[in-house]
C-alpha cells in the first residue's frame, strides 16, 4: 500500500478494492485467462497451479471462504490470493483474470453491473459475513485502465494523457486514505477513481500511461491533490466549498475558458447573477460550443449516460416533491412551500439551503441541508446531477405552488479538472501541458521515476 506523506522514487504498487463490503456479496466467479500462468494460495500457504480457462468460485461458508475450481471444492480458508507466476505479460483488451458482475457506479443513478479484467493478483478475503476482493497490480497498469474507464477510448492523446497525469497526482498525493483501514488505497468506482481493469483498455490509453509514466503535477514540495469531476457547467469550484473548510492554493474558482474570457453574470455573486449564468450557454471549455452534446457519447465513459451535461433541467409536480421530500428528509409535510439558497460558490454550486414547507396542522417549518453532496442525494432519487441550480416555482390555486422546476448546470462537484471540459480542449490542439496548466494554475509538472 501507498504510504502518507511518502513521495515515491520507484514505481509503487496499488492495492485496489473491486468488490467492497457494502456490495454484500457473500460469492465470486473469477476466469483464468489464456495467458499466463497463475497459481492460488491459502492463508496458509497451500498452493495450487492454476490453468487457462480454470472457472473459479469463492463462497463464504460461515467463518470460512470455499474456493471451487471447475465446480470442484478444493479447500477452504479465510483468505486466498491468486497471482501470475511471471510479472512480465502481454497488457491488452480484455486481458487479465475476468472477475463477474462488479458494481460501478454504486450508490448513483448510472449503477451498473460489469464484468472486468484484472491485471496482476487479487486477494479474496472474509470481512464479517461478507467477502471482499482486492486487485494489487504497478501503478502505471492500473493508470492504463483508470483513463478508458473515466472517459472513453476515442478521445484525444492529450485528453487521455491529461487524465492519466490528473489520476496519478491524486492517487500519489493519497490525501484522503478512505478505504484504508480494509487495507487497499482506493476502490475501484466513483467514491475513488473509476477503475474497470482492462475491460475498456486501448492501445490508446497504454501509450498514454507510457508518455506520462512517472509525471504529476505539484505544489511547492507537495504532489497536488487533484481532483476532478465530469462538468463544471463552465466555472471551476473551489475546494474548501467541497470539501474540509481550507483553501487549496491551485483548486480556484475560475472560468473553464480560454483566456480573456468574461460574460455578463460573472462574478456569480447573487441570485441574479447565478440565474443569467445558469439560462444562457456561455462559450466554455465544456459548452457545445467546444464539445457538442449529441458527439458527447462516444468520447464518455462505458458507464456514462447519454444526456445534458452542461445545462439540465427536470420538473416536480407538488405532490411529487411533497413526497419525495417526506421520504428522503422525513419531513411530514403536506406541501412543499419554496426551496431558498443560502450560500453558494464561485460555480453557483449550492453549499447550504434551506427547504420551507406547510405542516398538517397548516403552519410552517424548514429544513436546512448543509453540503452539496447531501442536497444532490436529497434532492434526486437518482442523485442530482450538480448543487448549480436555480428553482422556478409554477404558482398553483392555494398558498403554495403547483409545481417546481429545477434548472442547472455541470455533473459533479465541479473542483480542479473538468472532464468534458478537457476534451473540449484536446480536440481544439490544446496540449497535454496546457490543459493540466489550465486545471491547476500554478503549478508544475514534475516526472517522480
Amino acid at each position: 500500500m501507498l504510504e502518507p506523506d511518502v513521495i515515491p522514487t520507484t514505481e509503487p504498487d496499488l492495492r485496489v478494492g473491486i468488490i467492497l463490503p457494502e456490495d454484500e456479496e457473500d460469492s465470486i466467479k473469477v476466469d483464468i485467462p489464456l495467458e499466463p500462468q497463475y497459481q492460488m494460495f491459502s492463508e496458509n500457504n497451500k498452493k495450487f497451479d492454476l490453468s487457462s480457462g480454470d472457472q473459479i468460485e469463492f463462497s463464504l461458508s460461515e467463518s470460512v471462504i470455499s474456493v471451487l475450481i471447475n465446480g470442484k471444492v478444493v479447500g477452504e480458508s479465510s483468505s486466498w490470493s491468486i497471482k501470475p507466476m511471471n510479472i512480465e505479460y502481454r497488457i491488452g483488451n480484455k486481458t487479465g483474470i475476468k472477475v463477474k458482475d462488479v458494481v460501478s457506479g454504486r450508490d448513483f443513478h448510472w449503477k451498473k453491473f460489469l464484468d472486468v479484467y484484472l491485471l496482476g493478483g487479487i486477494e479474496v478475503k472474509r470481512l464479517g459475513n461478507r467477502i471482499i476482493l482486492i486487485n494489487e497490480l504497478p501503478i502505471e497498469q492500473y493508470l492504463m485502465c483508470v483513463a478508458t474507464s473515466e472517459m472513453g477510448a476515442a478521445c484525444p492523446e492529450a485528453l487521455i494523457e491529461s487524465q492519466t497525469i490528473v489520476a496519478r497526482s491524486w492517487m500519489l498525493a493519497n490525501v484522503e486514505m478512505k478505504h484504508r483501514s480494509l487495507g487497499f488505497d482506493a476502490c475501484n468506482d466513483d467514491c475513488c477513481q473509476r477503475y474497470q481493469g482492462t475491460t475498456h483498455l486501448t492501445e490508446h490509453s497504454i501509450k498514454g500511461a507510457l508518455n506520462t509514466s512517472g509525471k504529476v503535477l505539484m505544489y511547492r514540495d507537495n504532489i497536488c491533490d487533484a481532483r476532478y469531476s465530469k462538468s463544471c457547467g463552465g466555472m471551476l469550484e473551489t475546494f474548501e466549498n467541497v470539501w474540509e473548510d481550507k483553501p487549496v492554493p491551485y483548486l480556484k474558482s475560475i472560468p473553464d475558458a480560454p483566456s480573456g474570457f468574461s460574460h455578463p453574470a460573472l462574478p456569480l455573486n447573487s441570485e441574479e447573477s447565478v440565474r443569467k449564468w445558469i439560462e444562457s450557454s456561455p462559450e466554455t471549455f465544456c459548452s457545445p460550443t467546444f464539445i457538442h452534446e449529441k458527439d458527447l457519447k462516444k468520447y464518455l465513459g462505458n458507464v456514462d449516460e447519454e444526456g445534458e451535461y452542461f445545462r439540465w433541467s427536470f420538473k416536480y409536480s407538488q405532490e411529487e416533491i411533497t413526497e419525495h421530500f417526506n421520504e428522503q428528509l422525513n419531513l411530514n409535510a403536506k406541501a412543499i412551500k419554496n426551496i431558498k439558497p443560502l450560500k453558494r460558490g464561485g460555480s453557483g454550486r449550492i453549499i447550504k439551503l434551506k427547504i420551507y414547507y406547510v405542516k398538517d396542522d397548516g403552519s410552517i417549518d424548514s429544513k436546512e441541508i448543509d453540503n452539496q453532496y447531501y442536497i444532490r442525494k436529497y434532492f434526486h432519487k437518482k442523485f442530482l446531477y450538480s448543487s448549480a441550480f436555480i428553482v422556478d416555482e409554477e404558482k398553483g390555486t392555494g398558498d403554495f405552488p403547483k409545481s417546481f422546476t429545477f434548472k442547472g448546470a455541470g455533473w459533479g462537484h465541479g473542483v480542479g479538472y473538468c472532464q468534458i471540459g478537457a476534451l473540449g480542449m484536446a480536440l481544439k490542439g490544446y496540449s497535454t501541458e496546457d490543459i493540466v496548466n489550465h486545471y491547476f494554475p500554478d503549478t508544475i509538472l514534475k516526472k517522480l521515476y
